[in-house]
């Protein structure tokens, strides 16, 4: 028999037999880890071992793998050195998993413990050196190798651990990651990875069969980081083309799904304003049920999103340029739909609300620069005023243009008389901003600025702020120098509104 297909049935026997063992020790013993439902759910005891089964059952494989890689085709050096290391840094985490089902570690030291495994991992030799488009062009990453495969690492093995929240979801995507991971370095010749991912993946494989719904046992989060570590390393040493280069577009679709979901899920957060690290009931496979899909239609929607992802980065890595082109534009143009819809069915309104504010961003910071560049012009003006009433008036006729609904010089205790005048708007009041003036000549009498605007008008307070500055520093110059002449016409930039007229009167 060959190789690669002996090594993946060994690892499926090895689960079928081990898991429902692990089970029943688990039940016996009364050892079921942590649990992480709410206190007082009624939900039926679990034990989130899973990853024991999952490693034993590809310990099997690896070890069926060793014995019988010489002898097959495409299999030339021994892979012992080659587990041997990456079995070490992933078992190392295996073991800190294990830690937290049992006894729950604190979010701080599994970060720890993650980038921990990524650095051994990188002194080890597995690295992003060069990444690699598709064509000739290449990227040679230098200095950056050591923290771009600790984040890469890191991020997937979170991701993963984060996905993991449905019975079924976490395996199933992993499978088809590890599928997608064996097709690419079986292509690129890459024998040792097409090795593993045929131990890791039949023996997830024999595992789903007590993960599915209802399942009998959980991966927890001993399986969830072995497994999440094993797709980021694999993934990105399977997708190497060359000595070096690493076919980039391959491991992000591969994982882009779990990624997805985490990236979607820090975003929200920080919009919130709630911790980073913090847990919620919002990914993606949780806005699925709340908007009426059973469990198991809610995983196949996954499955299939997670399917057809790893079909376009089967394409855009081994098909011709021109379908990759299409594929990619085509692709491209389709992910942004289903975001956008995503967003709406799927409630997030964290992402809709943020997208009005940006969406709006330019139009309000085009407003505000008007309204400065109106004050400035406005100065101007009360730089030739030549009397009081003449500096009251210029800044009463030009309320309008500076987007008031009225603009007056006055004392503080004089009559707001322009309150009264003010159109209704139901449900809307106005709002108002004085801020007081200094004139150079008769300091005894403090004068304010005094203004109405209307609430529709409010994301245009900080600029109204500083055309306020502008105009007050106008007309404090103004006071250093004024003539005693007679006022001639107020001068405007626009012409005044009957508005203007009622409240200059």
């Amino acid at each position: 028999m060959p190789v690669l297909p002996a090594v993946f049935l060994v690892s499926v026997a090895a689960a079928l037999l081990v898991t429902p063992v692990v089970v029943r020790l688990a039940a016996r013993f009364g050892v079921y880890g942590v649990s992480r439902t709410p206190r007082g759910a009624d939900v039926p005891r679990v034990p989130r071992l899973g990853g024991i089964a999952v490693c034993l059952a590809m310990s099997a494989g690896v070890s069926a793998a060793i014995l019988l890689a010489r002898s097959g085709p495409g299999f030339h050096d021994d892979p012992t050195r080659f587990f041997a290391r990456l079995l070490a840094c992933a078992g190392f985490l295996f073991l800190v998993g294990l830690v937290d089902d049992l006894a729950d570690l604190s979010p701080g030291r599994k970060l720890a413990a993650q980038t921990g495994a990524a650095v051994m991992v990188y002194a080890l030799g597995f690295r992003v050196e060069v990444l690699s488009f598709g064509g000739p062009a290449e990227l040679h990453v230098g200095m950056l190798a050591l923290p771009l495969t600790v984040l890469w690492i890191v991020g997937v093995t979170n991701a993963f651990n984060l996905i993991d929240g449905m019975d079924g979801l976490a395996t199933g995507i992993a499978i088809v990651a590890l599928a997608t991971t064996f097709v690419v370095a079986w292509v690129l010749g890459n024998g040792e990875v097409a090795l593993a991912c045929a131990a890791l993946g039949g023996a997830l494989l024999g595992f789903l069969r007590y993960n599915l719904r209802p399942a009998r046992i959980f991966l927890g989060d001993s399986g969830s980081l072995f497994v999440g570590f094993m797709l980021a390393v694999l993934s990105v040493h399977g997708s190497t083309k060359s000595a070096t280069a690493v076919l980039a577009v391959v491991p992000l679709l591969v994982l882009a799904l779990p990624l997805l979901d985490t990236g979607l899920a820090i975003l929200r957060r920080w919009l919130r304003g709630v911790p980073v690290f913090g847990a919620d009931e919002r990914h993606l496979h949780h806005r699925l049920l709340a908007i009426g899909l059973t469990h198991r239609r809610t995983v196949a929607v996954l499955y299939v999103a997670a399917i057809a992802l790893a079909v376009l980065a089967l394409v855009l890595a081994f098909a011709p340029p021109l379908v990759v082109a299409v594929t990619a534009a085509v692709g491209a143009a389709a992910t942004l739909a289903l975001l956008l819809a995503g967003v709406k069915r799927l409630q997030y309104h964290e992402f809709a609300e943020a997208g009005m504010v940006l969406g709006s961003v330019v139009i309000r910071l085009r407003r505000v620069i008007q309204d400065q560049i109106h004050a400035r012009d406005v100065a101007s003006l009360l730089r030739v005023a030549e009397t009081l009433d003449h500096v009251r008036a210029i800044l009463t006729d030009n309320a309008n243009a500076l987007g008031f609904l009225s603009l007056e010089l006055c004392r503080p205790d004089d009559d707001d008389l322009a309150r009264a005048g003010l159109p209704p708007i139901p449900g809307r009041g106005p709002w108002k901003l004085e801020y007081p003036v200094h004139l150079a000549r008769g300091a005894a009498d403090a004068y304010v600025l005094r203004l109405w605007c209307h609430q529709e008008n409010g994301f245009r307070l900080m600029g109204t702020e500083r055309a306020v500055v502008i105009l007050a520093e106008a007309v404090h110059a103004w006071s250093e120098r004024a003539p005693a002449a007679h006022a001639p016409r107020a001068l405007s930039l626009a012409e005044p509104s009957p508005f203007d007229a009622r409240a200059a009167s």
